[in-house]
């Protein structure tokens, strides 16, 4: 994930006095938002004298706010001040001095996660400061034109309205959140090259992405869809962005940049999808990652209950239960046509039992994956990818040979 505002993190962290600012320590939950056309700018704000007539259109769903709901009276205007400058494509906004380093850095990375639509954003450099009015000048570059980013925002939310129909009949929330994740991880390219891979834009309509990437466009469709969810950001050995949905009452972890497969996998399985880190909780989410508190506290994700191989009763506790699983695991694989499944074994034990004794002959020289096979009249090869072992996950692949 691209870090946009530690330039000007830094230049504040210099110039800022310090005071001391309240936050609420369980902020509230999200509030899906309605859409907005971009407001008439504020007093703070300082339009240059050839700015646009056009005016930005922001699509429905494209804010996706959290942490910003618990925010003081001073917090949320230097907040609204921003996003107003921002979305009228001003040159530069003057900020009152009114809340400390820290609040300051924590709104405008606020801003950049819970704003979808921002990224025509370039640069922000920090301008002088008036001591007398105890103001700063933030100024603003653009990459692209109002009538750009007007075009490129309806193309993404025409995108997005298409990918949103396909869930139209779906019953639970579950079923669309795991639509959304399956579609990304399977329309969607990691890339590392593509300059708008941390957007929205970028991921629906260039199909390629970043961490960002997915998740804001994660975000945006379960907005469209009307599923409760927030950004989370974090770092593993770099910065990083994922997703929490709220499920029946519960928070989940969704990461769809690590649920894509290996890119040699990959070529071999293009419509592979991995679920490790869809619907986890927070005991999962923290064997690779450090989740930061720069915008707040996230909310708990203690519940396994959404988890994929709970609800799909993929998770053993035996090895009798595990043969059970891949049996009735592989018979659902041929009869819908699919080339893989995983199961998850819950202790690590269990885990080197499972491969041992799969593979492991008798006297007659048959193992217990020879006698399956039989069982099912498979006419190929099973075999297994210990991708995940450090989750205790298998991945079985299903080979016919044709």
């Amino acid at each position: 994930m691209k870090n946009r505002i530690s330039a000007l993190v830094m230049a504040l962290t210099m110039l800022l006095a310090s005071a001391c600012t309240a936050i609420d320590d369980e902020p509230p939950y999200t509030v899906i938002s309605k859409g907005t056309t971009v407001p008439v700018p504020s007093a703070s704000s300082s339009p240059s004298d050839d700015a646009p007539e056009e005016k930005l259109i922001i699509p429905d769903n494209m804010e996706t706010r959290y942490f910003s709901l618990s925010y003081n009276v001073r917090m949320q205007n230097v907040y609204d001040s921003v996003v107003d400058t921002i979305t009228s494509f001003s040159d530069n906004a003057l900020l009152p001095l009114t809340i400390s380093r820290q609040s300051y850095t924590q709104v405008l990375e606020t801003v950049h996660c819970e704003q979808l639509a921002f990224f025509f954003l370039d640069t922000r450099t920090l301008g002088e400061f008036n001591s007398a009015a105890q103001t700063f000048e933030i100024n603003f570059r653009y990459k692209y034109s109002v009538e750009e980013v007007n075009r490129m925002l309806a193309e993404t939310e025409q995108k997005a309205l298409e990918i949103t129909e396909q869930t139209r009949d779906f019953v639970s929330d579950y079923d669309k959140a795991k639509y959304f994740h399956d579609y990304l991880v399977t329309h969607v390219e990691s890339a590392e090259d593509y300059e708008l891979a941390d957007s929205v834009y970028g991921t629906l309509i260039g199909g390629k992405a970043l961490c960002e990437g997915y998740a804001k466009t994660f975000s945006y469709l379960c907005n469209i869809a009307g599923i409760e969810n927030m950004l989370v950001t974090g770092y593993t050995d770099i910065d990083h962005m994922w997703n929490m949905v709220k499920l029946d009452g519960k928070w989940y972890h969704v990461d769809i940049g690590w649920d894509q497969p290996a890119a040699a996998i990959k070529n071999s399985y293009p419509d592979m999808v991995l679920y490790r880190y869809f619907l986890t909780d927070d005991d999962t989410i923290l064997q690779t990652r450090t989740i930061s508190n720069s915008m707040g506290v996230p909310p708990k994700a203690e519940s396994r209950d959404m988890n994929y191989f709970v609800k799909h009763g993929l998770t053993a506790d035996t090895y009798e239960e595990a043969l059970e699983i891949i049996e009735k695991s592989c018979r659902l694989a041929m009869d819908s046509g699919e080339a893989y499944f995983s199961i998850e074994l819950s202790d690590d034990e269990l885990y080197r039992q499972t491969i041992e004794e799969l593979m492991e002959k008798d006297a007659d020289g048959v193992s217990d994956i020879d006698r399956l096979m039989t069982a099912l009249n498979f006419r190929g090869n099973i075999s297994y990818i210990d991708y995940y072992a450090d989750t205790r996950i298998l991945i079985f692949i299903l080979d016919t040979g044709a």
